[in-house]
């Protein structure tokens, strides 16, 4: 029984599922080398056709973690551009009016819905079936389109304790019409609720991205640097900007309230920030960000008195936030969706259509949760080796076949080096989890400037991360409730070791880390990396960062590890079982 999960939106990204357990998973933007691509995955669909071995009349239920427009999102539709990065005048009159005059503006909207909208969705989701229906070469039934927020609080089930409800909160900029929602899973029952939604119009997520865009950044990409630089603004001094952020965003219950269409906040930016220093703005919207979650899910708890949370959502890629939610004394347990953004929603569409399936035939309904991340292509020493030669790269490299690659990356990092690696299975995400990634000694704080000026091209106050030994996490990590970290999606306060032995993998600033915590059964050749560095030099981590040039996806194909070598200054290269040093 196969279940194809499709987002065709931002960072379009396809997975499949077989008898309830996801195969395989990949973004398109690591196909198409655009990153966070927009629009259908078609190469992501097609490598998971191909690999598995499937014909795509095999498929029991195409769904889609959206109800929208298919032909909209698939010409690359971009909110942003619709909105307040729009160059057309009157946009940009109607943004102003949307803040200044929220009433009048909220009914003519309200009306456009009324007389157009409804209509034109229906047709839009007749066009979508039939299209994929043709596509795809199977009867329009088995084409599914799912709310995305559904398709969000979905994708955390297959995760969830089974004997106990869960509370699962959706958090991001929209996603069919919606911002937030709040959701009980009982597997008990085998069902999930809707208690709480807000729509799109009191987005915390957009109100973010707003500032991240005001801040010079390119929103719906780079909010975790402004994440990375809240720690540096003085804590008295975030008081002015946060309470007019305060003033403009609040909880009512469990819903999100707001004085205006926040899509529009760049004409409240212009108008109330324009001389308040940059550090203070990105500290006051990580505050507010925290305060509000942290409010928002202990409502939750104390109306439904359910203890265990489930997180998903762009906005739950803020690991700050996520610990913040970790720390509220009334959370039992706590599982955030890894890399939470929309790319995941593809799990939540897989769980939908099986569940269906199941019901439908009478089938026993177990989902196998999600392990470790390596769900996409992966290369062979015969594929490395037919490149060596087609590109005749013994020109460039000095290309070993080490009787061990694992402990020869060990005593490189041992030695200093920086060593980038391409190996196994693709990790699906925004997480590179050591089989695309760079590696480095995390001891060594020189490394962060390296790695920023001559390879990464990284904001200097961003901060890296650490894999680290399941072993030596609490040598590290100060994780009280013994929460499982293997995906890097919370920070953590780190100990005092960690800051004597791993201080160029924490935030240069507060001292929090955003861990990867390694296990030998979810990536035995990366454990030996690590377990050899340790025997080597006495610590039980290492720096990892993604493997790519800044801007660019994280890389998929050993073609896209040379060429980030190549365009960088990287030396050291493993890839299979070979390890390549560029010859100078």
């Amino acid at each position: 029984m196969y279940i194809l999960g499709i987002n065709p939106g931002h960072n379009g990204t396809a997975a499949l599922l077989k008898d309830g357990k996801i195969i395989g998973c990949v973004s398109e933007e690591r196909f198409s080398r655009l990153k966070n691509h927009v629009g259908f995955p078609f190469n992501s669909v097609k490598y998971l056709l191909e690999h598995f071995k499937i014909n795509s009349s095999e498929l029991d239920y195409v769904v889609l973690s959206t109800t929208g427009d298919l032909l909209k999102i698939g010409k690359i539709y971009d909110t942003f551009r619709e909105t307040y990065i729009s160059k057309n005048l009157l946009k940009k009159i109607f943004g102003y009016c949307a803040y200044k005059y929220p009433i009048p503006t909220n009914l003519v909207i309200k009306m456009k819905k009324s007389l157009i909208d409804k209509t034109r969705d229906f047709n839009s989701k007749l066009k979508t079936k039939k299209m994929l229906s043709k596509y795809f070469k199977i009867p329009e039934e088995k084409i599914l389109l799912i709310d995305h927020h559904l398709s969000h609080a979905l994708s955390t089930c297959f995760n969830i304790k089974r004997n106990e409800e869960t509370l699962i909160f959706s958090l991001d900029g929209e996603g069919d019409e919606l911002c937030a929602t709040v959701n009980i899973f009982n597997y008990k029952k085998n069902k999930i609720i809707r208690i709480a939604k807000t729509p799109k119009s009191a987005s915390l997520g957009y109100l973010y991205a707003i500032v991240t865009l005001y801040l010079g950044m390119k929103p719906n990409e780079h909010e975790f640097k402004v994440m990375g630089l809240a720690p540096y603004a003085k804590k008295d001094k975030i008081d002015e900007p946060y309470n007019l952020f305060k003033k403009i965003i609040w909880l009512e219950d469990l819903e999100f309230k707001s004085k205006f269409r926040l899509q529009y906040a760049d004409s409240f930016m212009n108008e109330k920030f324009k001389y308040l220093r940059f550090d203070n703005i990105a500290a006051a919207i990580q505050k507010l960000t925290e305060d509000l979650v942290v409010e928002w899910i202990k409502k939750a708890i104390k109306k439904t008195g359910i203890h265990n949370i489930a997180l998903s959502g762009g906005v739950f890629m803020n690991v700050k936030a996520n610990q913040k939610i970790y720390e509220i004394p009334e959370v039992k347990s706590l599982f955030v969706m890894p890399s939470a953004g929309d790319e995941s929603t593809v799990f939540g569409a897989c769980f939908y259509g099986y569940k269906k399936y199941c019901e439908e035939n009478n089938v026993p309904f177990n989902p196998i949760p999600l392990r470790d991340l390596y769900l996409g292509p992966e290369y062979d020493d015969e594929y490395i080796e037919n490149l060596i030669k087609r590109k005749n790269l013994y020109t460039k490299y000095k290309i070993t076949k080490p009787k061990n690659i694992n402990k020869e990356v060990a005593k490189l990092l041992a030695k200093g080096e920086i060593v980038a690696r391409c190996s196994g299975k693709s990790e699906w995400g925004a997480r590179a989890l050591g089989n695309r990634s760079i590696l480095a000694n995390p001891k060594n704080t020189d490394t962060i400037r390296i790695l920023n000026e001559t390879i990464k091209d990284r904001d200097f106050w961003m901060p890296f991360t650490p894999s680290i030994l399941d072993k030596y996490e609490k040598k590290y990590v100060i994780n009280p409730k013994s929460m499982f970290a293997p995906y890097m999606c919370i920070t953590f306060n780190s100990t005092e070791k960690a800051r004597k032995e791993i201080p160029a993998a924490l935030h240069p600033y507060d001292f929090t880390l955003r861990p990867q915590i390694v296990t030998k059964d979810y990536n035995p050749d990366y454990y030996e990396i690590i377990e050899e560095f340790s025997k080597l030099t006495g610590i039980g981590g290492i720096l990892n960062t993604s493997f790519n040039l800044h801007g660019e996806p994280n890389v998929l194909t050993p073609e896209d590890a040379l060429h980030t070598v190549e365009n960088s200054d990287l030396k050291y290269l493993a890839m299979g079982s070979y390890l390549f040093e560029k010859i100078k």
